[in-house]
């Protein structure tokens, strides 16, 4: 194989690297020869789209990471019944920009139109309307997935089920999904009414995000939460509905070159100074005025505020930053809080922002889904190399497992293998598949090396 790249890449929050062997293709043909290639050269494989993950998920050091690029986005549509089938390689700014203006779009939405169908299937994304909606898996009908042992599947529910769900959430340790067919919604509008509510702190916000859900499909919290407060002091909550007003045409959801300008004003953090000013600074526009205002805006602008606002957000860290983003069930999670802000002023750790949102549990049949009915809190906190950081994080994982809760696989790059299997509770299950479907363990990241270490490190 000569068409390996010697290449460096990042998880999207740059507090993980790797050196790697590199191919993007397009040619579904050629993701087989490169299976043969590495098992005969003793490589291993991993598979990575749109970058957005923010740990570890497709990094492989010193090993192979095949970039699929479809060479079409859209390979059918009814427009009748709102059913697509797109490549895996699609982002979800690709899906929007063709469907919105004939009236349809997504149920579920993750934050960034930059994310591929692939990773939003693999990941199981969600929204700002979890409650309301569920996850990203509840809308795929099926999909193609082309696995080392057996070649090209087509999963649905009912073929090849257990492949299907597991798939879902499965984290790319399965296979490369080639094409998704997907459900849409109806839509007759592409703005949203918008209103704001001012909260005082963190119980404020669970009463009136459990008010606001009856209501109001999308809704999140920003938060302030920085080394200049005691605790998570006030903030904003955002609920959302569709608007009552006709209006289809498509919308930028690109960043303007004046956000780009002012994003890069804020790379200079790399000096120390300013690092605590920007996020002084930061931590104020999140917690707002406390002023209620309602406001119609379109939908990019609600559902990818980070894209629109702060698209070099990942940036503004000098070392990068882990989200620690975990979700408890509602009766645990005040406690759960508490027992997190004191372990980050005693650790002098800090938040350069923090979100806020409810969930309700995922179905159970997928693999490594989200069970809880409560609510998450995301934490940025800058990276530090060090036992002094290692400790820090192995603490936030004990008090998420006193209070039986789970990180978020695709944000929070900081869990271990024993913290992992407390935490989701499927793992003799995936086990069961991957000996069946990658026998020679050829599809390995460093994700899947550190949460399946016992089992890699048994059979490898």
């Amino acid at each position: 194989m000569k068409n390996f790249k010697n290449k460096k890449i990042y998880g999207w929050s740059r507090s993980d690297f790797s050196s790697c062997f590199y191919i993007q293709t397009s040619d579904i043909g050629k993701i087989s020869d490169i299976f043969d290639f590495a098992k005969n050269d003793n490589k291993k494989v991993s598979f990575r789209s749109g970058g957005r993950s923010y740990g570890d998920n497709t990094l492989n050091k010193e090993n192979i990471v095949i970039n699929y690029k479809s060479e079409k986005n859209i390979f059918s549509f009814d427009e009748n019944k709102g059913e697509i089938v797109v490549s895996g390689s699609c982002t979800i700014k690709n899906l929007l920009n063709y469907t919105i203006p004939r009236g349809w779009m997504l149920h579920v939405s993750p934050a960034s139109q930059y994310i591929s169908i692939a990773g939003a299937v693999s990941n199981n994304v969600h929204g700002k309307n979890c409650v309301s909606k569920g996850y990203f898996g509840d809308y795929v009908d099926s999909f193609e997935i082309i696995t080392p042992k057996k070649g090209i599947i087509k999963c649905t529910e009912k073929e090849n089920s257990e492949l299907f769900f597991s798939t879902i959430s499965g984290l790319g340790a399965f296979g490369l999904i080639i094409k998704a067919t997907l459900r849409l919604r109806k839509i007759k509008t592409i703005l949203v009414d918008t209103q704001t509510q001012f909260v005082k702190n963190i119980d404020d916000a669970m009463y009136k995000t459990t008010q606001l859900i009856k209501n109001h499909e999308y809704n999140i919290g920003s938060l302030n939460f920085s080394r200049y407060n005691n605790k998570i002091l006030s903030g904003n909550i955002y609920s959302s509905n569709f608007s009552e007003k006709i209006n289809i045409s498509n919308f930028n959801g690109n960043a303007s070159f004046l956000i780009y300008f002012v994003n890069f004003l804020l790379l200079i953090n790399n000096l120390p100074l300013c690092d605590k000013v920007i996020e002084f600074l930061l931590s104020k526009m999140t917690s707002g005025k406390k002023v209620d205002k309602k406001i119609v805006q379109n939908y990019y602008q609600m559902n990818f505020l980070g894209d629109k606002f702060l698209p070099l957000y990942n940036y503004f860290f000098r070392n990068g930053f882990i989200e620690y983003q975990v979700i408890f069930d509602k009766n645990d999670y005040l406690k759960a809080i508490n027992e997190i802000e004191y372990l980050l002023q005693a650790n002098n750790y800090s938040s350069y922002m923090s979100s806020f949102k409810a969930y309700k549990a995922s179905n159970s049949k997928y693999l490594f889904g989200l069970e809880k009915n409560g609510f998450c809190i995301t934490l940025d906190i800058p990276f530090e190399k060090g036992k002094k950081f290692q400790y820090f994080v192995r603490k936030l994982n004990e008090i998420t497992i006193k209070y039986n809760g789970q990180v978020y696989l695709g944000k929070t790059p900081c869990i271990n293998n024993e913290e992992f299997k407390t935490m989701y509770k499927n793992y003799p299950e995936f086990k069961k598949l991957k000996i069946y479907y990658d026998p020679n363990f050829l599809l390995v990241s460093e994700m899947t090396n550190r949460l399946f270490s016992d089992f890699y490190n048994h059979k490898c």
